[in-house]
């Protein structure tokens, strides 16, 4: 991440320093666009996106486990407190 915060601050530099203006803009814009067209960034680029949606997937299953244990625990704590049975169906209807 340092690497690319440092590449991001030399090319501004270059841009906003360089006596050629225009011309040396448009030559790094190019060989920019030439690096982050090539196959091998874009095959990275798709190998990244792959694992960071296996990555949310694991993430939200086992988010979804843990809720379901501290559901499961919270409502027998309840139960036992009240008195009610761990039936798993206690639902109490207000009375106005």
């Amino acid at each position: 991440m340092k690497i690319i915060t440092f590449a991001a601050g030399v090319a501004v530099g270059f841009i906003i320093g360089s006596r050629a203006g225009r011309g040396a803009y448009e030559d790094l814009r190019r060989k920019w666009r030439g690096f982050a067209d090539s196959d091998t960034v874009q095959h990275v680029k798709g190998d990244v996106k792959d694992f960071a949606g296996r990555a949310a997937s694991d993430v939200g299953d086992k988010v979804s486990e843990t809720v379901s244990k501290v559901t499961e625990k919270a409502t027998s704590k309840i139960d036992e407190v009240t008195g009610k049975s761990g039936n798993g169906s206690a639902s109490a209807s207000p009375t106005a």
